[in-house]
Formats: C-alpha cells, structure tokens, sequence
C-alpha cells in the first residue's frame, strides 16, 4: 500500500516492479493463526495500516491459509491481461485476504476474489489459471530472489 502511494507521489520517476515471493512455496497443514506470531504481526499492521485505506481485520477461520502460491499464480495469470489488470487484481488480493478473510490458500476463492474484477477477460483467466500458466512465472521471481538475493522468508 505504501509503495503505491510513493508511486502517486513521485510520479512516473518510480517504477514499481512486482516479485512474487512466496513464503510457503509448498502447503503447510501446520500453520495455524490464534495464538502465533502471525496473530501479533497481524495486529501490528492494524496498527501501521491504519492511513493506508485498508482496514486489518483479524482472521476468525480455522483454515488459515496453508501456502500462498494459488494467489500468488492467479496474480501472474492475470499480469498477462495487462499491468492495470494486475495492478487492480493485487490490490483486489489483499483486500480480499486482509479485509474480507478470504483463504487465498484455496483457489476456488482466490477466483471467486478476482470475479468482479473490471476488465478481466474471465474466460481467459480461467483457461490461464487451470493451466497453471502463472506458475512458472511466481518459482522464477522465487529461486531469483533466493539465488541473487540471498532471500529466504521471513523470520517468526
């Protein structure tokens, strides 16, 4: 959220290039919500969001999110329709995960997040998505940032 603001500030002097960087490349039936350090990042950026427009509501589920890459796949499919589309897609992403506590771990919601997104050709989305056709895209921006980068996570 941050950056974009800096990118209406600055103007066409910054370019913003969008990494996908997964931090659970592969499911993980272990990660939980209530009572771990994700609960207390979480309420963190209630905190630091709080002028970004984007409202931090505390996940209630008891399915957190198991691994990232089904949004993280749905974003780069969606990047072939265009850098606007994915710019509106990203942000329809994170409020959907953050504000509405959408599973974007499971890909019937991350479609049902990206349903309504204006001028996404649908049909070609699906077609996309099915195929994995984002896939390739999110490991590359991953083993980049892990092989010149050094880039391994985030830290508990």
């Amino acid at each position: 959220m941050r950056l974009r603001q800096l990118r209406e500030e600055i103007g066409p002097a910054l370019t913003l290039r969008w990494r996908a960087f997964p931090l659970r490349p592969v499911p993980d039936a272990t990660a939980t919500f209530a009572g771990t350090y994700r609960e207390a990042a979480w309420r963190r950026c209630q905190d630091l969001a709080a002028d970004t427009g984007v409202t931090y509501r505390m996940w209630t589920r008891p399915d957190y999110p198991q691994w990232s890459m089904p949004a993280l796949e749905a974003a780069k499919c969606v990047a072939l329709q265009g850098e606007p589309l994915f710019e509106a897609a990203h942000l329809q992403l994170y409020r959907a995960f953050f504000e509405r506590g959408m599973n974007l771990g499971r890909p019937e919601e991350v479609r049902a997040a990206l349903r309504d997104l204006p001028g996404l050709d649908g049909d070609r989305f699906a077609a996309d998505y099915a195929q994995g056709a984002g896939r390739r895209a999110v490991l590359d921006d991953y083993e980049r940032a892990a092989r010149e980068h050094r880039v391994r996570g985030s830290r508990p």
